[in-house]
């Protein structure tokens, strides 16, 4: 069938929604611009401020600002429709690019339910990188169904969209003339011009940024530091677009199950073998080469920088292509079928662990907060937060998180009261449990004005008050 990808998705929509929906948010998903904003909308976060640029996050933010019910809820309809979208893209630029239905429904299935997508997908802040993929994919579309004047001012238009969504979007700007290279559809004279101009959109949006700059200011926790470092964030960006293993089982230490990791590496393996074996001569394919070379490109942004969970989003849609292009180079045989099936097993096996996983991680949250408040009896303006840490607790990412994350140094209280109070919340982090440092803090703060004192700790999973 034509479209049976599309209808799979769409019945399986309303079931994505119900359980990524009840997600809730913990560590840094309140201190991100995707989380409400009480300043100005005409704030200097709209201009190139530190490190960032994303003026849609800001305005996003002034709008749960406005009605704070909706955090985080509309973030995830918001990121599942993003999703969404970018299916439907790699779908209609599948069909474009000329590759059979079998290859184009197996392409759209990998990219909706890779659980390389679950770091943007499950997360409060994955706004940027879904949206940034989004207009990403829609200025490769543009390219491909456009021409002359009209092809260039949607395809820049797009990539300026995409590089205010998020910076790495900015790296699709070469991507839909190489593209339409690799399948044919450009000479190679009209493939370096477009590339040229592609030069130029990158061009043109550095110098709208240095124009238009509040702060010089880097973080450095965004940078890798390490040839080693930079090695591993390479295999961590190649093996989880390619390979939906439960990594849970395998790299959270609580839950590390030898089983799940096996049933779902054997589950994933013979759709593999099956796409190289049968295309053992494909190192040679120009468009095969290409491709790979466009893989590299959009996610270049993150290999120079950091690669986290989230990040492997974004070669995602790339590495659908690749997948559409092998598969439309074999037999659409039951072999064929019955691996990909088995592929999709093990996606389906790893999105729901990990999803359970962020589920509890809210509700942790939750149950922290609504314990401090309770303690806490009545709104105080100023609260300070002791975080016990020892830093033996496991975390993966942000789908299995500490007590103390989850607690977000108190922001979560915050949320909870719907941003009533505390107005004015500070924190700091103590490496032992001694009882007389911790009273020496607590008096020092007490003193100094702060009506109310929460300790909360990694080993006994709950918030301790003292008034």
């Amino acid at each position: 069938m034509k479209y049976i990808s599309l209808i799979l998705i769409g019945i399986s929509l309303p079931f994505v929604l119900w359980s990524i929906c009840d997600i809730l948010p913990t560590f840094d998903d309140f201190t991100t611009l995707q989380s409400p904003q009480f300043t100005s909308i005409w704030s200097k976060e709209l201009l190139p401020n530190d490190s960032f640029w994303r003026p849609f996050d800001f305005l996003f933010g002034c709008l749960l600002g406005w009605n704070t019910s909706l955090f985080p809820t509309l973030n995830h309809i918001i990121i599942i429709l993003g999703h969404t979208i970018n299916t439907l893209l790699v779908y209609l630029i599948c069909r474009k690019l000329n590759i059979n239905n079998v290859a184009i429904n197996i392409a759209t299935l990998f990219f909706f339910f890779s659980p390389a997508s679950l770091g943007a997908t499950l997360a409060c802040d994955g706004l940027n990188q879904t949206y940034a993929q989004c207009w990403g994919l829609t200025a490769t579309y543009c390219f491909l169904t456009t021409a002359g004047k009209k092809r260039i001012l949607l395809w820049g238009l797009c990539i300026m969209m995409a590089a205010l969504s998020k910076e790495n979007g900015l790296a699709w700007a070469v991507l839909p003339p190489i593209i339409a290279y690799a399948f044919n559809q450009l000479d190679k004279r009209k493939t370096i011009q477009y590339f040229s101009i592609g030069i130029g959109f990158a061009f043109t949006y550095f110098l709208l940024r240095l124009s238009l700059k509040v702060s010089d200011s880097i973080n450095d926790e965004y940078i890798e530091s390490t040839l080693a470092d930079h090695l591993k964030d390479l295999i961590q960006i190649i093996v989880y677009n390619w390979l939906p293993i439960d990594y849970m089982s395998l790299l959270y230490i609580p839950e590390r199950n030898w089983v799940f990791v096996g049933i779902t590496l054997a589950a994933s393996i013979p759709f593999l073998l099956l796409l190289f074996i049968k295309n053992v001569s494909i190192w040679k394919d120009k468009t095969f080469i290409l491709l790979v070379a466009c893989f590299f490109i959009v996610a270049s942004p993150h290999l120079i920088t950091l690669v986290s969970i989230m990040h492997n989003y974004a070669p995602l849609s790339i590495t659908a292509i690749i997948i559409a292009c092998l598969v439309n180079k074999i037999p659409a045989d039951k072999w064929l079928i019955t691996a990909f099936s088995l592929f999709l097993a093990a996606a389906f096996i790893t999105d729901i662990h990990h999803t359970t996983n962020a589920l509890n991680s809210g509700y942790l949250g939750k149950k922290m907060a609504m314990e401090a408040i309770k303690q806490t009896n009545k709104p105080v303006t100023h609260a300070y937060v002791i975080n016990i840490d020892d830093y033996t607790t496991p975390k993966y990412s942000s789908f299995a998180v500490r007590p103390i994350d989850a607690f977000a140094w108190g922001l979560s209280v915050r949320h909870y009261n719907n941003y009533a109070w505390p107005i004015h919340i500070k924190d700091t982090t103590l490496y032992s449990t001694e009882d007389v440092l911790i009273k020496k803090i607590t008096d020092s703060v007490m003193n100094a004005g702060f009506q109310h004192v929460w300790i909360v700790s990694n080993k006994e999973n709950k918030v301790i008050s003292v008034p």
